[in-house]
């Protein structure tokens, strides 16, 4: 579905990279191996430190293909939320529901984002008919597209109230609602959606009182992380279209470290770490991706394992792709 580019993108936006790669020309920041650039696909996994707005952000891409499943499956424990990346063609959707399911079953937190927008040709109804038919959780439509001679060239922002008109390779600019009948309906059902867990909200819509935006970000958020539904967003990578709204909803919506701690049955106080995967990092010999999942790591600290295993940290490092950033802590 484009995650590759999308990874791609998120970099671009966030100035991890001063200049975008693309698949084809086999420059892109992720998939560097000599078999994903020669396949043109993702065959193992690529790791992006960046910052977004003053915070830090990890990103995980994973391999889309089910061959690669495994790759997916052993990050799980220790990721905060999912974006699960598509192309907008029901057929194309319809081929999510084992990640979904898995997601579902390891009780990650996970959205929709719905890539290559600007070329799609079926109805967003009918996707949505199709992730509701491929998903434990109901999808929540949380943009609406705005189109001009059959092409999507903005957005609207159900929770936000707010038009936004793409721009290439820039930040969407703000806009009139054209069709405010059109948002006012696809608002009203998104609360609907979300009031099915808000018994206030549901008195709130019941009596015709609008919610305060606080109310309605607040649910969006909780519901996310209590698995009760699954936030769809809409973009072009290859444009850099919606990528950023993708940003701030997981600034805003992703839960913290202690989700995935909670999960992992981990309690709060000694440093504890969960080795996500084992790689050749080239001279610098064995590294290994890891997600603190309490207390803090420090550089020649020794670890101790299963079966009263040690081993001593040789180095700490942020990844950009295949480079390796050091860090002290």
């Amino acid at each position: 579905g484009g995650k590759t580019s999308l990874l791609e993108s998120i970099a671009a936006v966030t100035g991890a990279i001063a200049r975008k790669g693309s698949v084809p020309a086999g420059n892109t920041l992720g998939d560097t191996s000599t078999e994903a650039r020669a396949r043109q696909m993702s065959v193992e996994l690529n790791t992006l430190c960046t910052r977004y707005l003053d915070e830090e952000f990890t990103f995980l891409d994973c391999p889309g293909s089910i061959e690669f499943l495994g790759d997916t499956l052993n990050v799980l424990p220790g990721i905060d939320a999912a974006v699960v990346v598509c192309e907008p063609e029901p057929a194309k959707v319809a081929m999510l529901q084992p990640y979904l399911k898995r997601l579902s079953d390891a009780g990650v937190p996970h959205m929709v984002f719905i890539n290559k927008f600007d070329k799609a040709r079926d109805s967003l109804l009918a996707l949505l008919a199709m992730l509701k038919d491929v998903s434990t959780r109901p999808p929540l439509l949380r943009q609406i597209p705005v189109w001009n001679q059959g092409v999507a060239t903005g957005f609207v922002d159900l929770a936000l109230e707010r038009g936004f008109s793409y721009r290439p390779h820039a930040a969407s600019e703000v806009t009139d609602i054209a069709d405010v009948r059109r948002e006012k309906q696809a608002r009203f059902e998104m609360l609907e959606k979300l009031s099915d867990h808000d018994e206030r909200l549901m008195e709130a819509l019941l009596e015709e009182a609008e919610p305060s935006r606080e109310e309605v970000f607040d649910d969006i958020r909780r519901e996310l992380v209590d698995g009760q539904v699954m936030p769809v967003l809409i973009g072009s990578a290859e444009g850099d279209n919606g990528v950023r709204r993708l940003l701030k909803a997981l600034r805003h919506d992703a839960p913290d470290v202690m989700a995935a701690a909670a999960r992992a049955g981990v309690p709060a106080g000694e440093t504890t770490v969960r080795i996500l995967k084992t790689m050749y990092g080239g001279h610098g010999g064995k590294l290994s991706l890891v997600r603190v999942l309490a207390g803090h790591l420090k550089d020649g600290a020794v670890l101790h394992g299963a079966g009263g295993r040690e081993a001593r940290i040789g180095g700490i490092f942020a990844l950009c792709g295949d480079k390796q950033i050091k860090r002290h802590a």
